[in-house]
Parts: C-alpha cells; structure tokens; sequence
C-alpha cells in the first residue's frame, strides 16, 4: 500500500467529495431534473479549456452514457469505455494519462447489468468454446464468467455475478498500480431500468 502523505490525503479528499457531486448529479438524472443540457451554447463554453474531475471507466453499451448517467457538463468529464471495462493497455494508458497530465483524482469503474461483453463469456465458459471474434474479450472475462457459474446456475445471477466480480477485479488491477498511486479508485454499478449508479463494495 502507498504511504499516505499530506498530498495524497488532500487528493483522496477532494476525489471524495468529486464523488459525491458525482453520485448527486445522477440523482438528478433518476428524478428526470438534470442540470445540464449539453447543447452548442455548452460545448463553445467549454472549448478553450477542460477541467474535468473525475474519469469514468465503463463499457462500451450504447445505454451507458456516462457524461448523462452522472448528469455533467462538457469538459467536467473523462471517459474511457472498453467493453466489459477490461482494462487493457490502451484504456490504462489513457487513465495514467488522465491522472499523470490532467490531474484527475478520481476513476470511477462503472459496470452494467446485461453486458453482452460478459455475456458472451458466460456463454464461452458454458461450452468450453472461443469465438474468434471475442477471444481477446472472453479470454480476459473469463475469470469472473467462471467463478460466477461457480456460485450459482441461474442465469441472471449468473451474470450479475460476473459483472461485479469484474468491476471489483479492475479496480484491484487499477489500484496495484504504482503509475495511478494517489488517485481513488471505486467501483459501481449501473443499472439500465432505473438508470440509479450503486457503489460495489471491495467483497
């Protein structure tokens, strides 16, 4: 674990109450009374300069729009969707880059139920088989695909299971690294019907 210095402490204080404006903004956006509207007028505001606080590391589903979900304005926000949220190079290297060059201090690792990435790895696992076309994906999902039909058979749970068996193993892979040391990594969910984002716990 990083020694905490005064730095890091202020950095975690900050990323927290990021967080926090974070969890507000979707609670606007459940309640249908987001603040925001991200039309032209915002996007020229924002055009000189960005200053975003936080960066939203989720999947590719077109339902997960982070920049709605969190309810923020041009330039308040980073996003780096691969599907499953599998953290390979390109999509670490962009969040050391978010923290490295643009002072982010904050990477929130969003999940969704239905993910058709974890699908696909649940299916694989199931028949023992690799598509070619998502063997990269099914090969890095196949972890938590496997310990999720493990603990239970029923397909739903199943794959709820793995979803957040795999957030909460991209945030450990996040956090074991020295390059991110200083940002607050958490994981949450999001769930598609009533557009609500819950924290996951570390278990």
């Amino acid at each position: 674990m990083p020694e905490l210095t005064a730095s890091s402490l202020m950095d975690h204080h900050q990323a927290a109450a990021t967080l926090a404006g974070l969890l507000e903004g979707n609670g606007r956006f459940v309640a249908g009374a987001p603040r925001y509207r991200r039309d032209i007028v915002a996007a020229r505001g924002a055009a000189p300069e960005q200053m975003p606080g936080a960066v939203v590391f989720t999947c590719i589903d077109s339902r997960v729009t982070a920049e709605s979900v969190f309810d923020c304005d041009f330039g308040q926000l980073l996003v780096v969707r691969t599907a499953g949220h599998v953290p390979d190079r390109a999509a670490v290297g962009s969040l050391e880059f978010a923290a490295a060059e643009m002072g982010v201090s904050l990477v929130v690792v969003l999940g969704h139920e239905r993910c058709g990435a974890v699908d696909a790895a649940l299916n694989a696992v199931r028949a023992d088989t690799h598509d070619p076309r998502s063997g990269y994906l099914v090969e890095q999902l196949w972890q938590p695909a496997s310990q999720a039909l493990a603990e239970t058979a029923e397909p739903d749970a199943a794959a709820s299971r793995a979803m957040r068996l795999q957030v909460r193993r991209t945030v450990a892979d996040l956090d074991r690294r020295a390059s991110l040391d200083g940002v607050l990594i958490v994981g949450a969910v999001y769930d598609l019907d009533t557009g609500q984002v819950t924290l996951v716990d570390e278990h």
